[in-house]
């Protein structure tokens, strides 16, 4: 039986019982059907296999990958072929996009709802709804515009829909299948094409993927960019334009152990360091984000089977180097369990999201500590009541509600607050869905 269905990059899945079982395999044996469109294959990850040996270790040895970027991909950043999305007011009302994966009896559904986020702050319901495929807890990105949203589903294929200047949504493919079993998702700053991770072996599909995203919305499977074992996690560097942060266990001819990797995505794509940060290998990368002055990537652990406690490690980004700097946990009684990870827009501090604790970890960010920059605050100071089952989270990273990240609870949205003044991040409190199952929320994104 495959795990798949219920794994969101080794994240814990959400059922209607409101219970959260970890998941997670780094096993072979239950690994779905091989992909059939993806570029490469057993051949060419025999190779990187292969590779290890002589590679370098600890983000020493750069090697450069044979792949370029589809060359539809790399024209829409070189002002070719492009849509040309322009985001719109940074303090205009934007929308807010959660999955409502069950129904009133507990079933499964594939309901998705508009929420309303004034230019002040405050969250409402628009009353629209619309169906596209069910995704318990998975990723929704905006292009740059907002008016095209495309959102990881429980099959591994991708919802499509856009918004209209009134907020009105169109679905413009209900289950987008590529040559991928979509995973995560990373929006390209140009809004031209997206960024899919497989996290699976690379022999079966495991990499990362380049999506075309349409002027219209429609998106077009453009293969398979880079093969990885395991991809888990992938972060744009706001401080190096082109390159990348991504957690895999093998990638690009990696040597054995190095789990993080920083590669170049343009002009053409190679691997320029490599670090190992997890000496056990048994992690499974729930989530990631990178410091706003692009100095450190957070990589949230959440294996529970593993032995070793849920932990976040801190990696420190180099012009051509990666080093591990270090390991942040808490104790038992308190699981840090990284659900999800953000990091102030301001600097400062970080939050992360743990499931199991049904909390909010505040992280402090001291960028003159280079040994240990960053240290376990504790759990934030509440607004109402405590956070219930929290999972994935979204952030404002511009006009007056920069900061601003949305989290997915049980039965809520909750709104936390990043700012330049201590004490860095306040809890604004939780926004309810409604009751029962049916006001269960599993995704959410918003607006840029």
């Amino acid at each position: 039986m495959t795990l798949r269905p219920l794994i969101v990059s080794g994240c814990l899945a959400l059922f209607a019982s409101a219970m959260l079982p970890a998941c997670g395999s780094d096993s072979g044996a239950s690994a779905p059907p091989a992909s059939t469109g993806g570029a490469g294959g057993a051949a060419a990850d025999a190779a990187n296999e292969s590779d290890d040996s002589a590679a370098g270790t600890g983000g020493t040895t750069a090697d450069a990958g044979t792949d370029a970027l589809p060359e539809a991909a790399s024209d829409a950043n070189e002002g070719g072929t492009t849509c040309g999305r322009v985001p719109g007011p940074a303090d205009a009302a934007r929308i807010v996009v959660v999955s409502l994966p069950y129904d009133a009896n507990g079933g499964q559904a594939k309901l998705w709802e508009l929420l309303q986020l004034s230019s002040t702050g405050t969250l409402s319901s628009t009353g629209k709804t619309f169906e596209m495929g069910r995704s318990t807890m998975g990723d929704v990105v905006f292009t740059p515009d907002g008016q095209v949203g495309i959102a990881t589903q429980d099959d591994g294929t991708l919802g499509v829909f856009t918004l209209d200047s009134d907020g009105n949504p169109q679905v413009v493919d209900a289950a987008f299948k590529g040559s991928f079993y979509a995973e995560r998702l990373v929006m390209d700053p140009s809004g031209d094409r997206l960024f899919v991770l497989d996290s699976e072996f690379a022999d079966i599909g495991g990499g990362v993927y380049s999506v075309r995203i349409g002027c219209d919305g429609k998106l077009t499977d453009e293969g398979r960019i880079i093969e990885a074992k395991l991809p888990y996690a992938m972060v744009l560097l706001p401080s190096a334009a082109g390159q990348a942060v991504i957690a895999a266990k093998d990638l690009l001819g990696s040597a054995a152990g190095d789990d993080a990797h920083l590669v170049r995505l343009e002009p053409d794509i190679a691997r320029l360091a490599s670090a190992d940060v997890f000496t056990d290998d048994q992690q499974i990368i729930a989530s990631a984000a990178v410091t706003a002055d692009g100095k450190y990537v957070l990589l949230g652990d959440n294996n529970e089977y593993s032995g070793q406690p849920t932990r976040v490690a801190v990696v420190e980004v180099g012009s051509n180097s990666l080093t591990f700097r270090q390991m942040l946990t808490t104790t038992l009684t308190d699981t840090l369990d990284p659900m999800a990870i953000e990091a102030s827009p301001f600097g400062g501090t970080a939050i992360v999201v743990s499931g199991y604790s049904n909390g909010i970890f505040v992280l402090d960010y001291d960028a003159s500590n280079t040994s240990a920059p960053f240290s376990v605050r504790g759990a934030l100071a509440y607004q109402g009541a405590k956070p219930q089952l929290p999972a994935r989270a979204a952030m404002i990273d511009r006009g007056q509600l920069r900061g601003r990240v949305l989290i997915a609870e049980v039965s809520a949205v909750r709104m936390v607050q990043f700012s330049a003044q201590a004490p860095g991040v306040t809890d604004l409190g939780p926004w309810s869905t409604g009751d029962g199952t049916g006001a269960m929320v599993g995704s959410v994104g918003v607006q840029p």
